[in-house]
């Protein structure tokens, strides 16, 4: 197993030691270059790691492989000054952040250096072991990612340099995360980009499925979609379907079936229950009966204690609430936030400029903080007043839940139906997973496309809108002129 180290491409870390070396002992080398690694690497396991400052590390994984790790932070922080701590944080809950200084703040590159440390490196297998012997059930998916799949890494790192000089440049041209209401660092998305791309190329990322919402992640997932059309198996390019509007099309389960969601550990586990919630409500409870308003479709909420709570929604059995029928027939089309777009000026009389606006405000609503008082949520009430109040309920306490609630529908359709069921029914078709998306070879789509139907009618009660998308290299040049077009543009 080869581990490349990914440093700022100005970090000569050998000559700083050299230049005032530590006093703490002990002090091993290889171990310095591990902990610095980390701040870059880390980064590389989430997209949303491009509107953050600091990488958060775990003291507990740090003094599982350099046991006085402290002593070399403090060495970085007040000796070297080259890394930033964030030292509040909550115990239990949160980890110290840490970030290079502005001197070191550039892009990353690959190091030609390797992990050789011995402890470091059996710790990491015995975690890859782990990982693998958890993966045997999902042999499914896991089995793809082998030798065939490749990447053309010089058509993807020259499409990165591209993108990144042309939004450092112009700063309109920059990408914004609405939930968070911050500017994404064309730096960072650039490193992200970098360290996915190369880490695919070397195949230093084992897929896995998470202990949370169950999501399977992979270097696939793990990767701006424009790269993906780098992507080929055995040399064949790859097809993806998309489900429309997907979290949308998934909300509309918790709105017509009785349901059990448990939150644990402040969001960090969701689960959820469609058979029999009634009755496991009341073993959790040891509560003789539930007080349940059906006929106006309201959430009975109950907080057992400061890391966990129930939620039962109760609403099949209001089949006459036309405003939720309303909001099914726009979530099932496929063109939501278009025929929302339409429905709001013909309801209200009030013009939205783009879909993509649209669609911005209806993240805020389902996944931003539930105390919001935007326009667009004052609209949405205004028209879906059930709705939106089940939306409310079920983030009152936490406003993840409801997002990692949608994704852990997502990932039982996707993983545990569809993906399990074409490995049974077309066992030597190439699959692969990409959240709410499913990808494979020209000559398997048709059949798998009937798959997702027939799993969709059965596990949501519709057939959604799927779109079929073409992964090839001729997307992403096309992709980077379109981006030069608008920078010339705007100079203009």
């Amino acid at each position: 197993m080869k581990l490349h180290y990914y440093f700022p491409e100005n970090l000569d870390l050998d000559d700083l030691i050299y230049n005032n070396y530590p006093t703490f002992k002990p002090f091993v080398r290889e171990k310095a270059r591990y902990l610095l690694h980390l701040i870059s690497v880390q980064r590389l396991k989430k997209k949303d790691s491009v509107c953050e400052n600091y990488t958060k590390l775990s003291a507990k994984m740090m003094q599982d492989k350099v046991h006085n790790y402290n002593d070399y932070w403090d060495y970085f922080i007040n000796d070297l000054k080259i890394i930033e701590r964030r030292e509040s944080y909550k115990v239990g809950s949160d980890c110290k952040g840490y970030k290079f200084t502005e001197e070191y703040d550039t892009p990353i590159v690959k190091s030609h250096l390797t992990l050789q440390d011995k402890s470091i490196r059996k710790k990491l297998i015995a975690h890859i072991n782990r990982i693998q012997a958890q993966n045997k059930s999902y042999n499914y998916l896991t089995k793809w990612f082998n030798d065939k799949l490749q990447i053309d890494a010089e058509l993807s790192l020259w499409a990165m340099e591209e993108i990144y000089k042309i939004k450092q440049n112009n700063p309109s041209l920059r990408d914004f995360n609405y939930i968070k209401k911050e500017e994404k660092s064309p730096q960072k998305q650039r490193d992200f980009a970098y360290g996915s791309i190369n880490r695919f190329k070397e195949a230093e990322s084992i897929p896995r499925r998470d202990n949370n919402v169950l999501r399977f992640h992979s270097t696939l997932t793990n990767m701006n979609s424009i790269f993906r059309n780098a992507v080929t198996y055995n040399g064949e390019e790859l097809y993806a379907l998309d489900l429309k509007n997907s979290q949308v099309f998934l909300s509309t389960k918790l709105l017509s079936t009785n349901y059990l969601i448990k939150s644990y550990n402040n969001g960090k586990k969701v689960e959820i229950e469609f058979k029999n919630p009634i009755e496991e409500f009341k073993r959790l409870t040891n509560q003789p009966q539930l007080d349940v308003d059906v006929l106006n479709s309201k959430v009975t909420k109950y907080k057992l204690n400061k890391t966990s709570y129930i939620m039962l929604g109760l609403f099949k059995d209001s089949p006459l609430n036309m405003r939720f029928q309303e909001y099914f027939k726009l979530a099932i089309k496929g063109n939501f936030y278009e025929n929302l777009k339409q429905k709001i000026y013909e309801d209200l009389g009030i013009h939205i400029e783009s879909r993509d606006e649209v669609k911005t405000n209806v993240f805020k609503l389902m996944f931003a903080d539930v105390r919001s008082n935007s326009k667009f949520v004052k609209l949405f009430k205004s028209m879906f007043p059930e709705v939106y109040q089940v939306f409310y309920d079920i983030k009152e306490y936490d406003n993840s839940v409801l997002p990692r609630a949608l994704q852990r529908i997502e990932s039982n359709l996707f993983i545990d139906r569809i993906a399990k069921r074409v490995s049974i029914e077309l066992p030597k078709a190439t699959i692969y997973t990409i959240h709410d998306s499913i990808a494979s070879t020209k000559e398997n789509i048709p059949a798998i496309r009937k798959i997702m139907e027939e799993e969709f009618l059965k596990g949501i009660g519709a057939i959604p809108g799927i779109k079929e998308e073409h992964w090839c290299k001729a997307n992403i040049i096309t992709a980077v002129n379109k981006l030069k077009q608008k920078a010339f543009a705007v100079a203009s």
